[in-house]
């Protein structure tokens, strides 16, 4: 696929990992749909991509809800004509012991906050690009809950891991492809509180990012961004 004719969607652009992917692609002259729930990070991020490329937009979405990313998929079709890529984050926290006493309430909690968003802006996406006579592309991107810090729990991993393949395998025929990244954080424990903000990381996921988009035999895979030693 070719970047520079695409329309991206990076949700939690606000964020720093959000903010590099979007960075870069802007550099290679993709049109950006950026999606936060944090208006301040989202406005700073779109004077950075503005600075590089003007083919940007910012949509604040304050509650992930299936209609409020309904309405934020319209928008960005009428915008901008398209959508290519979407760039979806799970922000996962572990699957709590079932032994616990609030296992429950805790699970249910997960579910509400972290799943349901991702697998509805991975289903709504679906549902626009399925129609589209060029080749699409979701992009699932696993991360911890707490300030998108790249220890990813296995919770996470996984999760991601399972509904990638099986979204990749239902929506093939549909010419929709589907990759996802798992970070994985090799520093010492020493360097782990500078880890957040890392820009080596930041850097190798957006790489990471552009890899899949440009392969277009990759599906259904996951790819490991690394930094460390």
């Amino acid at each position: 696929m070719h970047i520079g004719q695409s329309v991206a969607i990076i949700t939690d652009a606000g964020n720093p990992i959000g903010k590099a992917v979007a960075l870069h692609f802007a550099s290679l002259g993709a049109t950006l749909a950026l999606v936060d729930n944090n208006e301040p990070e989202l406005q700073k991020t779109l004077e950075s991509c503005c600075k590089i490329n003007d083919a940007a937009a910012a949509f604040y979405i304050q509650c992930y809800d299936e209609a409020s990313i309904q309405q934020l998929f319209q928008q960005v079709r009428k915008r901008f004509g398209a959508i290519n890529i979407l760039l979806n984050t799970w922000a996962g926290t572990e699957i709590p012991q079932l032994l616990s006493p609030t296992s429950i309430t805790d699970f249910n909690d997960i579910m509400q906050k972290s799943a349901a968003s991702f697998f509805i802006f991975g289903k709504i996406a679906a549902e626009f690009m399925q129609n589209q006579p060029h080749q699409s592309v979701i992009i699932n991107l696993a991360l911890s809950h707490e300030n998108h810090h790249p220890h990813t729990p296995t919770t996470s991993k996984t999760v991601v891991s399972g509904l990638t393949q099986s979204w990749a395998t239902e929506l093939a025929n549909f010419n929709i492809r589907v990759g996802g990244i798992v970070p994985i954080n090799l520093q010492d424990k020493h360097h782990d509180q500078l880890a957040i903000v890392n820009v080596p990381m930041q850097d190798e996921i957006a790489r990471n990012v552009e890899y899949i988009v440009r392969n277009d035999s990759f599906n259904g895979r996951m790819l490991e961004s690394e930094i460390g030693v």
